[in-house]
């Protein structure tokens, strides 16, 4: 039987069904945008008072404390195991791997330097001084991120039962923590 040739609508379909498959995947960071954009609107109903950059601001919140996972990865923790991995997959365009693989993953990395208890102090303080000063921009933003960082505690304790050991440290360790399950378990 002769192997049918690629068709543009098949590769196209493919494609699209590709794409949906990364956005289920990346749900999560849609889930911070949302949380991020929530609190702008609260705000917004306290002030009574609607600012597009408002919008802007929160989404930029809710979305940077995940630049720490990126400076990890570019950094301090480039060579760890689960580091590695993903980088392999990068470099081999194994893309539906590689986002199942973050996505089921990214929670076992418990050396992050900004995700713990110390951070969500300092932005819940920033926020509160904010507030008192009418500063708007700085509480939509230290507000969008502090949705971020509890949406993170939240799930934590959803997919592992318990608060990730990282929260409760102030910076990163001197030695690797990417523990969690195998990664044939992740990419499965």
């Amino acid at each position: 039987m002769k192997a049918k040739k690629p068709t543009r609508l098949r590769r196209s379909v493919a494609r699209i069904r590709g794409m949906g498959f990364i956005l289920w995947q990346a749900r999560h960071e849609f889930y911070h945008v949302l949380l991020g954009l929530m609190w702008a609107w609260v705000m917004r109903e306290q002030w009574q008072e609607f600012n597009v950059k408002w919008i802007w601001t929160a989404i930029f919140g809710s979305l940077l404390p995940d630049a720490d996972h990126f400076v990890y990865w570019l950094t301090y923790g480039k060579r760890d195991p689960y580091t590695k991995a993903i980088f392999t997959f990068l470099k081999n365009k194994e893309w539906r791997i590689l986002v199942k693989f973050i996505a089921r993953g990214h929670k076992y990395n418990t050396n992050l330097t900004f995700h713990n208890y110390y951070v969500v102090a300092l932005l819940f303080t920033g926020c509160v001084i904010a507030y008192m000063y009418d500063s708007r921009f700085w509480v939509i933003l230290f507000g969008a991120m502090l949705t971020h960082y509890a949406y993170d505690i939240f799930e934590d304790v959803l997919i592992l039962g318990h608060v990730n050991p990282n929260w409760k440290r102030l910076g990163r360790s001197k030695k690797s923590m990417v523990v969690g399950p195998p990664i044939d378990e992740i990419i499965q």
